[in-house]
């Protein structure tokens, strides 16, 4: 079995979200809210529980960690240093606001993502012993 890396597989891990576990009985990413968890046992922790039934917390990746390795890709010295200095929410305002002022940062945002997305589950497919293939 293979997972395959594709679109939809690409929102399942975007924004940072915990929501989907991988299956190692199936090679598929589950939504937890659609997991029946009825044969968990009382004394047992949820992320205990779907561990031993084979599951693992699928990757995350937030919009402010694409954004983060764009600057430090595609960013001038002085966009990095204004933006290594913002924390928090604040991060993706300012780099909006940046990035509409600078034209190199203009070209090519969507394929970057794309790309660090792709690259970031195909690691962590490999640090997971999970078989993938890109569709």
């Amino acid at each position: 079995m293979k997972l395959i890396i594709d679109s939809e597989l690409l929102n399942k891990c975007g924004s940072g979200s915990s929501e989907f576990w991988f299956s190692y009985k199936d090679y598929t990413v589950k939504n937890i809210r659609d997991l029946d968890t009825d044969a968990k046992p009382a004394d047992m922790g949820q992320t205990t529980y779907f561990v031993s039934i084979g599951l693992i917390p699928f990757i995350t990746i937030s919009n402010e960690e694409i954004m983060r390795s764009f600057i430090a890709d595609k960013g001038n010295a002085k966009i990095k240093s204004v933006l290594d200095k913002v924390q928090g929410e604040e991060f993706v305002d300012t780099f909006w606001k940046y990035f509409y002022a600078y034209p190199e940062l203009k070209e090519g945002i969507d394929e970057f993502s794309n790309v660090y997305t792709h690259n970031k589950i195909a690691e962590w497919c490999i640090e997971n012993n999970i078989d993938y293939s890109f569709a």
